[in-house]
């Protein structure tokens, strides 16, 4: 009755999901354990074939000064999302891209501190309690801007895949399992005409009519559950209702162009940070695919900050494209370079996220 009385919405007012996504439930509670445990499992994998004086070493050796233009690169590049957002909400609401900034930056920060990536939720819940919109409204466009980026990283694979130049000498090698780059070379081609398949199909989504096929399909298959067929229904209105925004096809070339502006800076950031680390090389393309590997590697995690997903993805994909050198100079430098973009990642935003939590109380 209080929140009520103040404003507060009450999510049990809402459909779409959601009093489901930001319950604990007793599965929730065991896929964060489980997340945990591979969290530290992974964080071990990354630390297992390096000496902490070969670290200590690496960290030593970085020019610093190179984690200025990478932070201001990556604040810039949140500072876009919220422009993008904008854009996705424009269709009702017209907003300033500053308005927005603050509650995108909570909901990032929280991304980082609670499971479960909970800031996805918090930051519709924000600009909708402080607005007085509908909470499902914000929600769908938050909802659309995760598959736009699912779509722009998919594009991103595509072109990476195409020009990317791999050392077929170089290899990754954990528990007697051994990734080179010659395997990378080899299914190249394979890799190619999955990601063109993959985004063709995503792509198909934008059209309604395609969208209406795939509901009949989805109410029409015998084996699914109920309960699964409703969510995946549930799936597709929230695509169909965020995309309401996109019907103006100004706002669709907009909302591209931006996406493609925001990956493109996190690929840049990578590769001016390699700048500071003398034994590492990587160009724009090897910065995308680090960024799109890291992007696989944390995925399934459903623990605060992604860490050891996060480390082991982008381990992994500098030694695989042989941007750093073999035994352990390599190895440190790849970790090391994984544990300072990690943490300019996290940290200024959770700073600036607290900040925005604590003005708007």
């Amino acid at each position: 009755m209080t929140d009520q009385a103040e404003g507060l919405i009450d999510f049990n007012n809402y459909a779409n999901g959601v009093p489901e996504e930001l319950a604990f439930s007793r599965k929730k509670t065991v896929k964060l354990v489980l997340s945990c445990v591979l969290s530290a499992f992974f964080l071990w994998l990354a630390f297992k074939n390096v000496e902490f004086r070969e670290l200590r070493k690496v960290l030593g050796e970085i020019n610093y000064w190179w984690t200025v233009p990478f932070t201001i690169i990556t604040v810039f590049g949140m500072y876009l999302r919220a422009v993008r957002w904008r854009w996705l909400l424009k269709a009702r609401y017209d907003f300033s891209s500053g308005h927005l900034f603050p509650p995108l930056m909570i909901g990032f920060a929280l991304n980082s501190l609670l499971p479960f990536r909970a800031g996805e939720f918090a930051r519709p819940y924000i600009l909708a309690r402080r607005e007085k919109i509908p909470y499902t409204t914000v929600f769908a466009t938050v909802a659309v801007e995760r598959i736009v980026d699912s779509l722009t990283l998919l594009v991103s694979l595509f072109f990476v895949l195409l020009f990317l130049k791999i050392d077929p000498e170089a290899s990754y090698s954990r528990l007697n399992m051994t990734v080179t780059g010659a395997d990378i070379l080899k299914q190249r081609p394979k890799l190619i005409l999955m990601a063109a398949i993959l985004l063709s199909g995503a792509i198909s989504f934008l059209w309604t009519p395609t969208r209406n096929i795939y509901a009949w399909i989805i109410r029409r298959t015998p084996f699914l559950g109920e309960r699964f067929r409703v969510r995946l229904l549930e799936m597709l209105d929230n695509f169909t209702h965020g995309f309401h925004s996109l019907k103006n096809r100004y706002y669709v070339l907009a909302i591209i162009l931006y996406s493609m502006a925001i990956w493109c800076l996190v690929g840049l950031s990578l590769q001016v940070m390699s700048w500071g680390f003398p034994t590492l090389s990587l160009n724009f393309f090897g910065g995308m695919a680090v960024m799109i590997i890291i992007c696989l590697a944390i995925m399934p995690s459903a623990v605060p900050g992604y860490w050891g997903f996060y480390e082991v993805g982008c381990v992994l994909a500098l030694k695989v494209l042989g941007s750093v050198g073999e035994g352990g100079d390599g190895e440190g430098a790849a970790l090391g370079f994984s544990l300072i973009i990690h943490s300019l990642q996290i940290i200024p935003i959770v700073l600036i996220g607290i900040y925005y939590m604590w003005r708007e109380n």
